[in-house]
C-alpha cells in the first residue's frame, strides 16, 4: 500500500475512471493483480486507454452471453501505464446454479462447432479491417479523421467481444478437465497432462513456415550471409546491389502484403508492424537461417499427434466407463486452447492493433502538420479524448505539453518491475486464494496472472517457476528483455524473457530450454514450448532480474526448478 500512496501523484490521467484508486477499488474487490504479461513494458498512455476501456469490456460481453458460473469478468485498473486485474466473483450459490445450467447450454454449439464458429467470427473481423483499411489518411478531411477514430475505438471494442467468447470456452474446458483429473494423480503441469493438447497446428505456425521457406530460398540463393552477417539496417540496402538479393526483396514485400498486418509487440502500439516496417521480420528470418533454414515443426507436430493420442487413451481408460464421453467432449474443446490462442492473438490482438497504429499515426501526422503536437509518434502520448477534442480543427490547439510530460515518465518507468498485487489480504497467496480461484476464469487463472510456483526446499534450486513444457536442458543463458534483440539468440542457448508473443515464436526452433518471469500454463510461451518439446518454466517472477547472458543453467521444467551453474 505505501508503494501506491508514493505514486498516487503521478497517475497517467490519461484515462479518465480507470486510474486505481485504493480508497475505492480496495474495499470493492479486495485485490487487483498486476497483469504483467500483457503490460511490460510498460504501456503508452493510448494503448492503455483502448485496452484498459475495451479489454475487461470483453470480458463481461463472454460473461454474459455464455452466462460464466462463478464471475461476471474482470475489471481493470491503471497504475503508471501498469494494468492490474480484480475479479467480479459471484458468490452467491443459487445464482452459481443458475447460471452454470445456462452456461452448460452455451457451451453445447461450441462444442458441436468450435471452428466453424470461430471462421465466421474471424471473417467479421478481417471486414471490420479492411473497412478501416480503406480509409485514405492522407485525403480525409478532419472531421472524417474523427469519424475514423470512432470507427477504430468501435472495431476494437468489438475485437475484445469476439476475442474472449472463443477463449472462455475452450480454456474453461481445460481448467473442468485439470478438476476430473486429479484423482488419478495428475495436474496442469505434469506431462501425461500436457500431452493430451500437443501436435495442433494453427495460422501462426502456418505463417511461421512461410517465413522459413523465405529463409530457405535466401539460402538458395547464397544471400543468406548478407542477412546473418549485415546490420539490420544495412541488411535490405546491401541486398537491392544484386539481381538475387532483388529478387528475394520481391518475393518478401509479396509474402508481407498478404501477413504483414501484424504488430511485433502484441500490446502496444508503440513498434511498428511487418508491412509498415519489413525490418522487423529479420529477426525470425535470422533465427530459420541459423537452423539452416530448415522448418522441423511439420515433423515434430506428427511425432506429438502420436503422443497425444496415447495420452488421450491412457486417460480415457482410466476414466468410468460411463464418463468417457464427458472426457471426450472436454478433451476435444480443451484442445482447441492450443490452437485458438495462438491463432486468436494473430487475428485479434496482432492484426487489429497493427491496423489501429496505422490510423493513430495517420491523425498523429495530421495534428504534427498543423504544430498540435511535434511528431506524429506523440499522439500515442495523447488518449481518443484529447484527440477527438483538437482533432476537428489542430491548428487551433497546441497540446505537445500533454505528450512531453507523459512521455517523460513513460521512459522513466518503461522497464522497471511493478507491484504483484495491491490487496487487503496478508498476502499474495492469500490474495489469490481469497478473490483469484473462486473466480474460476481460466484466463486469468492460466495465463494473465499464472499458477505461482511451489518452493520445494529439498530441490535446492536457484530458481523456481511452474512447467510449461516438461523436460531438462542446459545451456547457456541469453537474457532477452524485447523483440528488437532476439537476432541474438543462437542454437543451443536458453532464453530468458520477461514472456513471449507469436512474434517470438521462431527462436523456439534454436534454443534448448525457455524460462520467463510470468505467463501460466496456457500462456504462449508454454503453448509454443510444448509444441516444439522445449523444456520451459513461466511464472518464474525473477529470472530476468537474476540471471545473467551467459551463465550455464540447468532447467528442470518437470520438477519447476531451476540452477544457476556457474554463479
Amino acid at each position: 500500500m505505501e508503494a501506491n500512496k508514493q505514486n498516487g501523484a503521478k497517475l497517467w490521467d490519461a484515462i479518465p475512471g480507470f486510474d486505481f484508486d485504493d480508497k475505492i477499488d480496495l474495499p470493492e474487490l479486495n485485490s487487483l493483480f498486476l497483469d504483467a504479461t500483457h503490460s511490460f513494458p510498460t504501456l503508452t498512455p493510448m494503448y492503455a486507454w483502448f485496452w484498459i476501456r475495451n479489454c475487461p469490456h470483453g470480458s463481461l460481453y463472454a460473461s454474459e452471453i455464455l452466462s460464466t458460473p462463478r464471475n461476471k469478468g474482470f475489471v481493470m485498473r491503471d497504475v503508471e501505464g501498469g494494468t492490474y486485474i480484480g475479479m467480479r466473483i459471484i458468490r452467491d450459490e443459487k445464482e452459481i446454479e443458475e447460471r452454470t445450467v445456462k452456461f452448460k447450454k452455451a457451451m453445447v454449439p461450441w462444442i458441436e462447432d468450435f471452428d466453424g464458429i470461430w471462421a465466421k467470427q474471424r471473417q467479421e473481423l478481417l471486414d471490420l479491417y479492411d473497412k478501416l483499411k480503406a480509409c485514405d489518411l492522407n485525403t480525409a478531411s478532419n472531421v472524417e479523421l474523427v469519424h475514423h477514430l470512432w470507427d477504430m475505438i468501435s472495431v476494437n471494442r468489438r475485437m475484445w467481444e469476439i476475442h474472449f467468447q472463443g477463449m472462455t470456452v475452450s480454456y474453461t474446458a481445460f481448467l473442468l478437465l485439470e478438476e476430473l483429473v486429479k484423482p488419478y494423480g495428475l495436474t496442469s503441469q505434469s506431462p501425461e497432462f500436457q500431452n493430451l493438447f500437443v501436435g495442433y497446428d494453427n495460422m501462426v505456425f502456418q505463417v511461421d513456415k512461410k517465413l522459413a521457406d523465405i529463409a530457405k530460398l535466401a539460402k538458395v540463393k547464397g544471400i543468406d550471409h548478407l542477412i546473418l552477417d549485415s546490420p539490420v539496417k544495412e541488411v535490405f540496402d546491401n541486398l537491392g546491389k544484386s539481381a538475387a538479393g532483388k529478387e528475394w526483396l520481391d518475393d518478401l514485400h509479396r509474402f508481407l502484403e498478404v501477413d504483414g498486418w501484424r504488430m511485433v509487440r502484441m500490446n502496444d502500439f508503440d513498434e511498428p508492424y511487418w508491412l509498415e516496417d519489413p525490418t522487423t521480420v529479420l529477426s525470425p528470418i535470422k533465427a530459420f537461417l541459423k537452423k539452416g533454414g530448415n522448418y522441423d515443426l511439420d515433423q515434430k507436430r506428427k511425432e506429438l499427434a502420436l503422443a497425444r493420442e496415447k495420452a488421450i487413451e491412457s486417460l480415457l481408460q482410466k476414466a468410468p466407463s460411463e464418463r468417457r464421453r464427458h472426457f471426450t467432449a472436454l478433451i476435444d474443446l480443451a484442445g482447441k486452447a492450443g490452437s485458438y490462442s495462438e491463432e486468436h492473438d494473430l487475428y485479434c490482438e496482432l492484426h487489429c492493433h497493427a491496423v489501429l497504429r496505422r490510423g493513430l499515426l495517420g491523425i498523429g501526422r495530421r495534428l504534427a502538420a498543423a504544430g498540435t503536437i511535434n511528431v506524429a509518434e506523440d499522439v500515442l502520448f495523447l488518449n481518443p479524448d484529447e484527440v477527438e477534442r483538437v482533432l476537428g480543427a489542430p491548428e487551433f490547439h497546441k497540446i505537445q505539453y500533454i505528450a512531453d510530460r507523459r512521455r517523460k515518465r513513460w521512459e522513466e518507468i518503461r522497464m522497471k518491475a511493478a507491484l504483484p498485487v495491491f490487496t487487503t489480504r496478508s498476502s499474495l497467496e492469500e490474495a489469490v486464494g481469497m478473490d483469484l480461484m473462486p473466480s474460476a476464469d481460466p484466463i486469468i487463472i492460466k495465463i494473465v496472472v499464472g499458477e505461482l510456483p511451489k518452493v520445494r526446499e529439498e530441490l535446492k534450486a536457484d530458481i523456481y517457476g511452474v512447467c510449461g513444457a516438461p523436460g531438462v536442458a542446459e545451456g547457456p543463458a541469453r537474457v532477452i528483455m524485447s523483440y528488437s534483440d532476439l537476432d541474438q539468440v543462437e542454437e543451443g542457448d536458453v532464453l530468458v524473457c520477461p514472456g513471449t508473443n507469436p512474434a517470438w515464436t521462431p527462436v523456439f526452433s534454436l534454443v534448448k530450454a525457455v524460462v520467463s518471469d510470468r505467463g501460466g500454463t496456457l500462456s504462449h510461451t508454454a503453448i509454443v514450448a510444448r509444441e516444439y518439446g522445449i523444456p520451459t518454466l513461466v511464472n518464474t517472477f525473477t529470472a530476468t532480474a537474476t540471471i545473467k547472458t551467459g551463465q550455464r543453467l540447468r532447467v528442470d521444467a518437470t520438477e519447476g526448478a531451476l540452477y544457476i551453474l556457474d554463479k
